[in-house]
């Protein structure tokens, strides 16, 4: 019999990461080139690699379960490269994309304007009929502004359009009426209902989710047939799922319904495979901020007593998301981030990147000389001239030093002073930004420990750590594919939301669990599971308020309670073997020094080896860890150990 395998891949700006791993838990990683212009492309160029390199028999590669996360939706939403979608609202209400929330991004500045819509007003239809907030019904749908909309959006040149009616959320009937009433006219117009895409009240957003589903839908369903070809050419059985935003996965079959929930799969993925790999070294039921510096971006994220936290108040791209999802705060300073000058003659690190293609200058793969953060962890010594980059890229010093130089001149200082003061801001940046995220979670940084990944995270975590007092960092033993791994051992997992919208007081126990029965029925596919069957309202009174206390500091215990919507967060618990522990107890020897400058000290750092560190073996620092896919630096002060799952530790002394 076949040993069962498991593979995750996430497809990042520059490299696609593919992490494989069997049932008794050995793992292999690979990297291979993003293909952008061709989504997907790379995941099976990097799944024939795999079965040329280990040789997998027939059996294992036909039965083996597969999990990818990828940025094409993302990337569709931000570049707004997705379908041309038009909008059908109850009348009255067709500048809702127009208002918005009324409120500019940045009050201070004259020049801050709202976003620009998915949908322009120039693709918006009235229709008639009117749905009260308690979900009856005041005015019947006319059926002649309905078949009069979609004839006009499809005359206008939409694709696709989305229905979002008033107080849909309690009483979908006339959303549903107008599909119906244009499917039976005939008129060739795709619809997508906001009440079968997330039902909840506010307008606004459920109709911004509605719209990002719409756009990026036709994109998705492509990058899905493509992969699906791909993976049935090359004899793999198994049907495949998607990394979703909330940390799971769902099988691509049904993603392509509401392709909206997995924007963030990436970033989520990995703060799901941060989780796995904490209480795989030991760390079950922490707290934890997990760090993710890619090559655009840093993505911050929160683990409280060993899950990841979900948020129904994300943003991506200036829009909101009322979808729970992983909370991940990303700013731009990945190692491709932009150093630049500002008017005033400051250095500036992003939030502009130089992407995947030419990338830094030092990769060498152009004649560009934009100077960016990976250039500087070269010339500070950080790394190191021909060391691989994805174990397949040599790092090259002299292009680096001629995009710093362009800097140096303006600044009045050397080049070596360049590439430290532009890790110092991009170490204040991220310093920053994870005080404000762990600060809206109501926690001190201190009371938290780190786990640090992507390419460039170990190589700044106990940087970021000086600057916000975190004393404990995990380093998993392959940081750079960490949100493949954390896709491969994703359990199903789905969010559903039940309307209720009325005073807790206004409702009997029965009531409550007809409501609740509802919400059942529906999550039956899932999991079946009961809960608030029996009541107990005193038990929901003190839970409101104490996370109410929680959270703004106070309670009124006398104000009456509105209860807004039941929800269901299902998992679907999947096969998932531990990653197989090291076995080695020998200690690995240093292999040389490397000099190191950073903030304006010179210090002489050990040079390790990751493969060659046994269990228990302790590294004080300064040092360096180098392995395929990422480098760790341990700071003096600092002190790092190989704990018995392959992850390295550090501590500050």
């Amino acid at each position: 019999m076949s040993e069962a395998c498991y593979l995750g891949t996430d497809v990042g700006g520059t490299f696609t990461d593919l992490v494989f791993y069997t049932g008794s838990g050995e793992v292999h990683c690979f990297k291979v080139p993003s293909t952008p212009a061709r989504p997907g492309a790379s995941i099976l160029e990097g799944i024939d690699e795999i079965r040329t390199a280990l040789r997998l028999d027939a059996a294992a590669w036909r039965d083996m379960a597969h999990t990818h996360s990828s940025t094409v939706a993302t990337n569709a939403l931000i570049e707004r490269k997705g379908a041309r979608a038009g909008m059908i609202v109850t009348r009255g209400f067709r500048d809702l994309f127009e208002l918005q929330r009324l409120a500019i991004p940045h009050p201070m500045r004259f020049d801050s304007r709202r976003p620009l819509p998915l949908i322009p007003r120039a693709l918006v239809r009235e229709v008639g009929g009117r749905i009260a907030a308690d979900g009856g019904e005041l005015d019947p749908l006319p059926e002649a502004d309905a078949v009069a909309a979609a004839q006009e959006l499809v005359a206008a040149g939409a694709e696709i359009a989305i229905v979002v009616l008033l107080h849909s959320y309690r009483n979908p009937a006339h959303e549903r009426a107008v599909r119906d009433i244009v499917e039976r006219h005939g008129i060739p117009l795709r619809l997508e209902l906001s009440s079968e895409v997330w039902a909840q009240a506010r307008e606004y957003e459920r109709g911004v989710l509605t719209a990002v589903n719409a756009s990026i839908r036709p994109i998705v369903e492509g990058y899905i047939e493509r992969l699906d070809r791909g993976l049935a050419e090359r004899a793999i059985g198994t049907p495949a799922r998607v990394a979703r935003s909330n940390g799971g996965a769902e099988l691509a079959a049904t993603m392509r319904q509401r392709p909206v929930v997995a924007l963030l799969s990436g970033p989520a993925a990995g703060v799901a495979g941060a989780a796995a790999a904490a209480a795989d070294a030991g760390w079950e039921a922490a707290d934890l901020m997990t760090l993710d510096v890619g090559g655009t971006s840093a993505d911050i994220g929160v683990i409280r007593s060993g899950r990841p936290v979900l948020s129904s108040e994300e943003h991506i791209a200036d829009f909101p998301l009322l979808i729970p999802t992983i909370a991940v705060s990303s700013i731009g300073a990945g190692g491709g981030s932009i150093l630049w000058l500002d008017p005033t003659g400051s250095l500036k690190v992003g939030p502009r990147s130089v992407g995947a293609d030419p990338g830094p200058a030092c990769y060498g793969t152009s004649g560009s000389r934009t100077p960016a953060l990976t250039d500087a962890f070269l010339v500070a010594g950080l790394l190191a001239p021909g060391q691989r980059l994805g174990g397949k890229l040599p790092l090259q010093m002299a292009p680096a030093r001629e995009a710093l130089d362009t800097l140096a001149g303006p600044l009045g200082m050397s080049i070596e002073e360049v590439a430290d003061g532009a890790i110092r801001v991009a170490n204040a940046l991220m310093a920053a930004e994870a005080s404000n995220v762990l600060a809206r979670r109501g926690v001190d940084a201190p009371r938290f420990r780190m786990v640090a990944f992507g390419g460039a995270g170990p190589l700044v975590a106990a940087l970021l750590g000086d600057e916000i007092g975190i004393d404990a960092i995990l380093i998993p033993p392959f940081p750079g594919g960490l949100s493949a791994l954390g896709a491969a051992r994703a359990d199903l997992e789905g969010d559903l939301v039940e309307p209720v919208y009325e005073r807790l007081g206004a409702l009997d126990k029965d009531g409550l669990a007809g409501i609740t029965a509802g919400l059942q029925a529906r999550a039956a596919a899932w999991i079946e599971q009961a809960w608030l069957t029996s009541g107990d309202f005193t038990c929901l009174r003190t839970a409101f308020h104490a996370a109410h206390r929680a959270t703004y500091g106070h309670a009124n215990e006398n104000a009456e309670i509105w209860l807004k919507e039941l929800r269901a967060h299902i998992t679907g618990r999947t096969p998932k073997p531990r990653v197989l522990p090291l076995r080695s107890e020998a200690a690995g020897i240093s292999e040389g020094t490397r000099t190191v400058r950073l903030f304006r000290r010179e210090v002489s750092a050990r040079v390790h080896e990751r493969a060659g560190l046994g269990i228990g073996q302790r590294i004080t620092g300064p040092a360096i860890v180098n392995q395929m896919d990422t480098t760790t630096w341990i700071p003096a002060g600092w002190s790092s150990q190989v704990v018995p799952s392959g992850a390295l530790v550090l501590e500050r002394r």
